[in-house]
């Protein structure tokens, strides 16, 4: 490695670290933006109208998917006797042996009625933005602002993928993951719909300076930043799409696959860095955050715990989450698609479709909370296959929509035509 890439290195790594302060001063300044009494009204009002619901009923219009985490998320950091900094960084939330929500709506009750337990592993930087709109907003215009977040990155990432790698690889880049996951309503998740907006955002924004044709310098710090950022707000869903999508975007514009393997480095690199961050601060707040029983013990257990619905054995989570996306309602629609276009995929190179091992990588490491998770962590399966199918296009030479109409339609009705005139 030389000089120049050690200095991008140092600038990534001073850039990462820099960022830590900022985090724990945003999650210590939370509290004196919000009122406490006018969200849990909100979330009270929410229940009522069943817009929140408990473990014992369903609403697949607006409260469907991952309820478990989207009642923890509105919970935290709402207890009332302790101090701003302590629900910023400690993130006390109504906790017991039932369903989170079942904890939210007795809380929205009577706050004092439940047992706060402290979630101090991650930050919970997702309530930056959720807290504040809770507290200003009815639930249901919560979920219709995350509805019209995630639109916005998603269509800006369509726009700046289709000029970077050309229409019908976009659009086989992002039709699995439409397909072939939970994407539709991610919305109803608030910390769902943070992390995957900054996925989708930051791919974009990276896709945008790839077209710019920004410095490998650049590239690498946007990487650790990108990196840095989502584990601020990520609550362990989805962390290697957005690595996987550099990867991608970085080999698809030709720029190297050493230069692609050294960002997606860099990009976990500063994820961990920033979550072992959070330990810290934690035990900073708190001299008792025991980070041995409330990190290690836990990410052992996610690495490879006994659970009823896991199973030990090589590529079981990669099977389990596959399986996942491959059931999903979208295949009928999918798998029909493919046949009525005649994609004219070909064997992509391995140089191009590397990075969609990325996943794979990630759900064996974490088989444990892959497998218990599929629902929501086959997203990034949806996305892998979705590099493959854009890999394919791209070796086919198919990168715009007008391309493949004329090799489908128009050139063998011209031939038809030049046929009969020479008869």
């Amino acid at each position: 490695m030389n000089l120049r890439n050690l200095r991008s290195l140092a600038i990534a790594a001073a850039f990462v670290l820099l960022l830590q302060p900022i985090y724990f001063f945003a999650m210590s300044s939370l509290d004196y933006f919000i009122s406490k009494e006018t969200t849990w009204q909100h979330i009270k009002s929410a229940f009522d109208s069943g817009v929140l619901v408990d473990a014992s009923h369903r609403n697949q219009l607006i409260a469907s998917g991952d309820r478990f985490t989207d009642c923890y998320a509105l919970g935290e950091g709402m207890k009332s006797s302790t101090s701003a900094i302590e629900n910023g960084i400690m993130a006390p939330r109504p906790a017991s042996d039932r369903h989170a929500c079942d904890d939210l709506k007795q809380a929205a009750e009577n706050p004092s009625s439940v047992n706060w337990q402290s979630y101090a592993r991650y930050w919970h930087g997702y309530r930056i933005y959720s807290a504040p709109l809770a507290s200003l907003l009815p639930i249901l215009l919560l979920k219709f602002v995350n509805l019209a977040v995630l639109a916005s990155a998603a269509i800006f990432f369509v726009l700046q993928a289709d000029r970077l790698i050309g229409t019908w690889p976009t659009i086989g880049l992002c039709a699995p993951v439409l397909f072939l996951s939970d994407f539709v309503r991610i919305w109803h998740v608030t910390p769902h719909t943070v992390s995957t907006a900054i996925i989708l955002g930051g791919a974009g924004i990276f896709a945008w300076m790839l077209r710019k044709k920004s410095a490998d310098r650049t590239l690498i710090i946007a990487t650790a930043g990108l990196g840095s950022v989502f584990n601020f707000v990520d609550f362990l869903v989805n962390p290697p799409w957005l690595p996987m999508l550099l990867a991608f975007f970085l080999v698809a514009f030709g720029r190297g696959n050493q230069l692609a393997i050294a960002c997606v480095a860099v990009w976990f690199s500063a994820y961990g860095v920033t979550w072992t961050s959070k330990w810290v601060a934690a035990y900073l707040v708190e001299p008792t955050f025991d980070i041995r029983n409330d990190v290690l013990n836990a990410a052992m257990f996610r690495i490879n715990g006994d659970y009823a619905s896991v199973r030990h054995f090589p590529l079981a989570a990669t099977a389990k989450v596959f399986t996942n996306a491959i059931l999903s309602w979208g295949m009928l629609i999918f798998v029909p698609l493919l046949i009525l276009f005649r994609i004219p995929l070909k064997r992509p190179e391995l140089g191009q479709v590397w990075p969609a091992l990325i996943p794979i990588v990630w759900f064996e490491a974490l088989s444990n909370h892959s497998q218990i998770h599929a629902t929501f962590v086959s997203r990034s399966a949806a996305a892998a296959a979705g590099i493959v199918i854009a890999a394919g296009l791209m070796a086919g030479n198919v990168s715009s929509a007008r391309e493949l109409f004329t090799a489908r339609y128009r050139r063998p009705l011209r031939e038809t035509f030049r046929s009969q005139e020479t008869r």
